[in-house]
C-alpha cells in the first residue's frame, strides 16, 4: 500500500538532471534495526494481550453459563488473585494416549455440585492403568491376528476384547471413606463427570459408597462393563453386598441399612431387576412354562417394599400383577462370592462369534441356556458382539431350571426395579412414609432403572416431580437447568469419629458438597 512504511529506510539522491534517474542510493541500517525491534515488541505485546483477553472471556463465559451465583463467585475469586491450576492425572486413562491429562482452564474451583462429587473420587492405586511388576498377568496370542496381549490372569478368557489393545488395566475409583461401607454400588463409565455424575449424586444423597470402573478409557462394547465389574470385585475385601447398575439411567432411593435389610429378607444370594420384555428374544425360553410358573411363585417378595395396594393395569386393561419377570442386566445385586460364580458360568458358556461387524470386536459371547455351540450359531443370537443381557438371561434360566431359591428376579420392584419408559403418572408418593412408589405394583424400590432411550427425560421428570428425593435439591436444580449453589473453594470434610442415629421423624436430609483442592 502507498501509505505503508518500509522496514528499511532507503535514501535516494537525485542528480541535477530532470530525467528522474537515480544517481546513487544507500540504506540506513541503524534506523532499520530500531524499527524492526519496535515492530517485534509490539507484535509480542499484542499477542500476549489477546491471549489474556481470550482466557478472561472464556472463563467469564463459562462461569456465566453455570448461573448468576457462579458468575459472582468467579469474579470475586478473580479479584482475590487465586491462581488457576493444571492437573495431570497419572495413568488413569488410556496408557497409550494423552487422555490421562486434564487441564483445568480458568478458575477450576468454581464447580457444579455433581462436578464436585466426581472430583472427590479416589483411584484405587493397585488398579492404575499402567503395567505393574507385582500384578498377576498372562500373555495371550490371539488366534485371528497373531497379536500378543497381556491381560490380568482373572480376565484371561477376555483377552480378545479390543480394550486390551490400548490399556494395561481397568482402573477403579471409589468414593472417600468407602471402606467403612456395609455395601457398595458399582458402575462403569469412561468419563464419570459426564456419564456417571447424576448416578454418583444419587448414591451420595442416600449415603451409598460408590465405585466406578473405566474412567479415562475408551468405550468399545458391553464387555468393558462386565470386565470392569470383575475387576472391581477382585479388589474388594471380604464378601460385601454389591449393587451393580448402569450409570446413565439409574436413581437410588434407599440407604445402606434399608437396602441390606431388604436383600437379607429376600433370602437371595443374587437378585436381578425384572423388566417386561425378554431381550434378546431366545424363543426356546418361552417353552420353559413350568419353570417360569415356579419362579412366579417362589420369587414373590411378599410385603417387602410395599407402601400401597397395587393397581396392575396397562392401557386401561387389567395386567399381570408380576409383569416384570424377565432379567435386566442394567440393575442387579448380590454377595461378592455369588457374583463371581456368575462370572464362572459366563466364561464356561462362551462361544466364539462369527460374522463380526468389525475387526475391533470381542470374539466371544454366551450361549443361550441349553443350546449347543451349533444351535447358538444357527440362531445367530447377537452374532458379532458380546451382550451382557444375553449372558444374564442364560444364567437366570439355568438357576430357575434348577429351582434354586437363592437366585431371584424382582418381579414387582420390591428392591430393584426396571420399569423402562413407564408412565410417570404411575410414580406417586405415599403420604404416610414419604416413599415414592409404582402405583402398578404398590412397591417402593431401592433403585429405579429407567431402561429407555429417553432415560434422561425420565430422570429429569422424576427430579422435578419429587424434589430432594432421588438427589439433593441443589443437584436437582443443576439437572433441571436452574440456579444452584456452586461448590466454591470448599474443604474436604473429615469422617465423623462416632456415628449418630438419625431421627426417624426428620424428613429432611443434610448433604455436604466438598472439593479436593489438590485435584
Amino acid at each position: 500500500a502507498m501509505e505503508s512504511k518500509p522496514l528499511l529506510d532507503v535514501v535516494t539522491v537525485r542528480d541535477d538532471s530532470d530525467d528522474g534517474s537515480i544517481d546513487h542510493a544507500h540504506v540506513a541500517p541503524s534506523r532499520a534495526i530500531r524499527r524492526r525491534t519496535k515492530c517485534v515488541a509490539f507484535a509480542c505485546v499484542t499477542l500476549l494481550l489477546s491471549a489474556f483477553v481470550f482466557l478472561m472471556a472464556h472463563d467469564a463465559v463459562r462461569s456465566e453459563s453455570l448461573g448468576r451465583t457462579n458468575s459472582v463467585a468467579w469474579f470475586k475469586t478473580m479479584l482475590s488473585g487465586a491462581p488457576s491450576t493444571y492437573v495431570e492425572a497419572g495413568g488413569d486413562g488410556n496408557a497409550s494416549t494423552a487422555q490421562g491429562k486434564v487441564a483445568a482452564l480458568g478458575q477450576s474451583r468454581v464447580l457444579t455440585p455433581t462436578k464436585a462429587l466426581t472430583r472427590q473420587m479416589v483411584l484405587v492405586e493397585e488398579t492404575r492403568n499402567v503395567p505393574m511388576k507385582d500384578r498377576s498377568v498372562v500373555e495371550v496370542t490371539r488366534s485371528y491376528d497373531g497379536r500378543r496381549v497381556r491381560v490380568p490372569t482373572f480376565l484371561e478368557k477376555w483377552a480378545t476384547a479390543p480394550f486390551w489393545e490400548d490399556n494395561a488395566y481397568l482402573n477403579v475409583h471409589e468414593s472417600p471413606n468407602s471402606e467403612t461401607g456395609k455395601l457398595f454400588v458399582s458402575g462403569h463409565a469412561t468419563d464419570m463427570g459426564k456419564y456417571a455424575n447424576v448416578w454418583l449424586a444419587s448414591a451420595t444423597h442416600w449415603g451409598l459408597p460408590a465405585r466406578i470402573t473405566g474412567h479415562g478409557t475408551t468405550w468399545n462394547n458391553w464387555e468393558d462393563k462386565t470386565m470392569g465389574l470383575r475387576t472391581d470385585l477382585e479388589h474388594m475385601s471380604g464378601n460385601p453386598v454389591v449393587v451393580v447398575s448402569d450409570t446413565g439411567d439409574v436413581f437410588f432411593s434407599c440407604g445402606q441399612d434399608e437396602l441390606l435389610k431388604r436383600f437379607e429378607d429376600s433370602g437371595a444370594d443374587m437378585l436381578v431387576s425384572g423388566e417386561t420384555q425378554l431381550y434378546p428374544e431366545v424363543m426356546s425360553y418361552y417353552e420353559f412354562r413350568d419353570d417360569i410358573d415356579w419362579m412366579d411363585k417362589h420369587n414373590n417378595m411378599g410385603e417387602i417394599g410395599r407402601v400401597a395396594e397395587g393397581e396392575p393395569f396397562r392401557g386401561g386393561i387389567p395386567g399381570d400383577p408380576r409383569a416384570f419377570r424377565w432379567p435386566n442386566a442394567g440393575l442387579m445385586m448380590g454377595r461378592k462370592d455369588a457374583l463371581l460364580k456368575y462370572f464362572d458360568y459366563l466364561e464356561d458358556s462362551f462361544v466364539e462369534t462369527e460374522n463380526l461387524s468389525g475387526e475391533r470386536r470381542f470374539r466371544s459371547t454366551c450361549k443361550p441356556f441349553q443350546h449347543t455351540d451349533a444351535q447358538a450359531k444357527e440362531e445367530r443370537m447377537n452374532d458379532g458382539f458380546y451382550d451382557d443381557q444375553l449372558c444374564l438371561a442364560s444364567y437366570a434360566m439355568s438357576r430357575i431350571a434348577d429351582r434354586d431359591p437363592k437366585f431371584k428376579i424382582d418381579l414387582d420392584g420390591s428392591i430393584l426395579h426396571s420399569p423402562g419408559a413407564m408412565d410417570m403418572r404411575l410414580m406417586r408418593r405415599d403420604e404416610k412414609t414419604g416413599r415414592v412408589y409404582n402405583a402398578e405394583t404398590g412397591k417402593s424400590p431401592c433403585a429405579w432403572h429407567f431402561n429407555t432411550a429417553n432415560a434422561k427425560t425420565h430422570l429429569s421428570m422424576a427430579v422435578e416431580k419429587f424434589p430432594n428425593y432421588f438427589v439433593s435439591e441443589n443437584v436437582g436444580n443443576e439437572i433441571l437447568g436452574r440456579e444452584f449453589e456452586p461448590a466454591l473453594g470448599a474443604v474436604p470434610t473429615p469422617p465423623p469419629k462416632s456415628k449418630k442415629k438419625s431421627s426417624k421423624k426428620s424428613k429432611k436430609r443434610s448433604h455436604v458438597v466438598v472439593v479436593d483442592d489438590d485435584d
